[in-house]
């Protein structure tokens, strides 16, 4: 069978798949509700708790064969840990891995068709890829002028199965969520799509790259891979080849050179968040790399979260009544970026509490250590879990999904290099460069 023809019979696969599921999910969890109602509490909690985890196991064994929107969103809603039942964010949390390679002769017929006269300006290509993942893949090569170069191919047809399993997932998702996240669904999926749809469109990230590289030139120890304009297209981005240690390579470095990653990892994503007001929004341990000269490297620019006025101005003011101790003005504050009650009243006081226990020693203690055993983000889910009745009732906008996804995944590439420093005075470095 040729090679687009398989691809096109993968594409109506993927969909049968996920009706499938849709169909399997809907009716285990429907049966089980029913059957809940002539059983004691303890029963029906131990009866759903199963069904929740033969679910999940449904779910990530579906997506996990899946390119495209389907892997990808699976992805973005494992570390919104508070929110889903913990047997489906802990099988959701296995899709957070490479997925399978596409054989060269497939994705070349991408760059032939968006760049046919691709094969004059390279001397040599690998078949076997760097890396792969949800959208593309990632191919070293060598230009006829020497430099070795990183060229990112886009599975071929992807933005049209992307869209295709967006739009099916929504459906699955809002039968399994329908008690848990369907004042935010909304929301979500719109914020989702946002970011798919930047994600597939290569010249939007070719021009991220240019920008986020003029933010960095006067800021040391942070590199960002320079683009190759002449190799990159809509559905092809080509880089120069840039390398270092991966997190876990990272990991076997002496502490203090550890705490000097882990502070540069830190500032760069309060600089982003807070001063250049664009966020590399996927915390993807591999979209960082590590030199043993104190350098980082950044890759990945296609998913970028921009912070709009009202956004912006409610995570200062956050933070400036965190610095002033006037914890009891943060409802309102939150309030104004639209994170509330269903009934519009503001989130519980002891909901504001939780985040000041849960994250005040990380900027009171000087110095402050990330370790599993004080990990503040388990402190936090715990804590929700505790109280997800009255969490279910809390809205917020989708613009927050990829910034807490970007905290989240800070926080756990913090705990992995055990990273120590004095946070606070971190902080305000950062937001005054």
């Amino acid at each position: 069978m040729p090679e687009q023809e398989k691809l096109t019979t993968s594409a109506v696969g993927r969909f049968l798949k996920l009706g499938a599921l849709a169909g399997r999910v809907g009716f285990s969890l429907v049966g089980e509700k029913a059957l809940g109602l002539f059983l004691g509490e303890d029963s029906r909690e131990m009866r759903m708790a199963k069904s929740w985890a033969k679910n999940a196991e449904k779910i990530a064994e579906t997506l996990g064969q899946l390119k495209g929107g389907a892997m990808k969103i699976g992805q973005m809603l494992s570390v919104q840990e508070a929110l889903l039942p913990k047997e489906l964010t802990f099988v959701l949390k296995s899709l957070q891995r490479d997925a399978p390679t596409v054989a060269a002769s497939v994705m070349f017929q991408t760059l032939n068709g968006d760049i046919p006269h691709w094969r004059s300006l390279v001397r040599e290509i690998d078949e076997k890829p760097l890396a792969a993942a949800s959208i593309g893949q990632v191919h070293r090569a060598v230009l006829n002028d020497g430099r070795e170069v990183a060229v990112k191919i886009q599975y071929p047809k992807i933005d049209q199965a992307i869209f295709s399993d967006l739009k099916n997932l929504r459906r699955l998702f809002e039968l399994i969520l329908e008690t848990v996240m369907s004042s935010n669904l909304d929301h979500l999926f719109a914020e989702i799509e946002a970011r798919l749809s930047e994600e597939v469109d290569y010249r939007r990230e070719a021009k991220r790259i240019e920008e986020f590289r003029n933010f960095y030139a006067t800021r040391e120890k942070v590199v960002i891979p320079a683009l190759v304009p002449e190799l990159s297209s809509q559905r092809v981005l080509t880089t120069e080849l840039t390398l270092g240690l991966t997190i876990e390579e990272a990991r076997k470095y002496d502490q203090g050179l550890k705490d000097h990653w882990g502070k540069l990892l830190f500032r760069a994503l309060v600089e982003q968040l807070l001063v250049f007001r664009q966020l590399q929004s996927d915390p993807n341990p591999a979209n960082y790399a590590f030199r043993s000269d104190g350098t980082i490297i950044l890759y990945d620019f296609g998913s970028i979260k921009e912070l709009p006025d009202w956004l912006h101005a409610g995570y200062m003011g956050v933070l400036a009544a965190c610095r002033e101790g006037r914890f009891g003005d943060i409802r309102d504050i939150v309030t104004g970026i639209q994170v509330s009650m269903k009934n519009g009243d503001p989130v519980p006081q002891r909901h504001v509490d939780l985040f000041r226990e849960a994250l005040g020693a990380v900027f009171t203690e000087r110095p402050y250590r990330f370790n599993t055993e004080r990990d503040p983000i388990k402190k936090i889910v715990a804590f929700n879990r505790e109280n997800f009745n009255e969490l279910k009732d809390i809205t917020f906008p989708g613009d927050v999904l990829f910034i807490d996804r970007a905290i989240v995944g800070l926080f756990g590439n913090l705990t992995a290099l055990e990273a120590e420093a004095n946070w606070a005075d971190e902080l305000s470095a950062a937001l005054k460069s």
